[in-house]
């Protein structure tokens, strides 16, 4: 690649940096540009049937982003469901994008954030089924606020997910405390019953370097500082590498309270 093609293909992937947002939690504009292993498990399948199994009770889901997943499984269940369901979600932009989504389902979203403050804005034992799918949370507060026999259930980035990124872009992990070795102790320490503990690794694959840097404009967390001027070299040599590799990590727990 001559000098002249690699400054365009730089400026290229600059405007497409400045131009790609997040808009609650979707990925779609990634559809064609990545392939990955599947997980092991159905997280949404979990969260359903304990949904299901709390009619009557109170449901919460952590971080629901615009409300995507959520609505979903709402869909699912049965009419005659007399849950009462909540949502929160800690990113300003995502609020009124999850009210607009959840609102025809009668689902309030509240304004929460466990990395800003740990407290939930609910009751002692006032939650039936916690949700945190790629949510951050308080060990201690998910005790706090889940009914005798409530359940917590939980999926994590682990914080080494796509090590590659962060190793070829100079960077450290934002979050290398998130692993299944620390989360399932902290909920044990805070008096819950882990009943299942798994972890996962696979890989998932960016076609080119354009699909790399929109997924870290989506995710600009992955790789903290990352710039394309900066890192115009390493961008150059992705391109003519051609398809990128990286590792996924993920973990999920399903505690109670006894």
């Amino acid at each position: 690649m001559t000098d002249d093609r690699a400054d365009d293909l730089v400026t290229r992937l600059a405007d497409l940096y400045r131009r790609t947002t997040m808009v609650g939690w979707d990925f779609t504009v990634l559809n064609g540009a990545t392939t990955s292993d599947e997980l092991p498990w159905d997280f949404e399948a979990d969260c359903l049937a304990a949904m299901r199994r709390a009619l009557h009770g109170t449901v919460v889901d952590l971080g629901t982003g615009g409300g995507e997943r959520l609505s979903t499984l709402l869909d699912q269940l049965p009419a005659r469901s007399g849950a009462t369901v909540v949502a929160t979600e800690g990113w300003a932009p995502n609020e009124p994008v999850a009210r607009e989504r959840l609102a025809p389902y009668g689902v309030p979203v509240l304004a929460y954030d466990a990395e800003a403050g740990p407290r939930m804005p609910f009751a002692d034992g006032s939650v039936d089924v916690l949700m945190a799918r790629h949510e951050a949370y308080d060990a201690v507060e998910v005790a706090r606020v889940l009914a005798p026999g409530g359940v917590f259930l939980t999926q994590q980035v682990d914080g080494r997910d796509a090590f590659e990124l962060r190793d070829g872009f100079g960077a450290e992990s934002l979050y290398p405390h998130v692993r299944l070795d620390r989360a399932r102790p902290d909920l044990e320490r805070a008096g819950l019953t882990v009943d299942v503990a798994d972890e996962w690794r696979g890989r998932l694959r960016f076609a080119d370097v354009e699909a790399v840097v929109t997924y870290l404009a989506l995710t600009p967390w992955t790789v903290p500082g990352f710039d394309v001027a900066t890192h115009a070299e390493r961008l150059v040599a992705l391109h003519r590498s051609g398809p990128v590799d990286v590792t996924q990590a993920r973990f999920r727990c399903t505690a109670r309270k006894p």
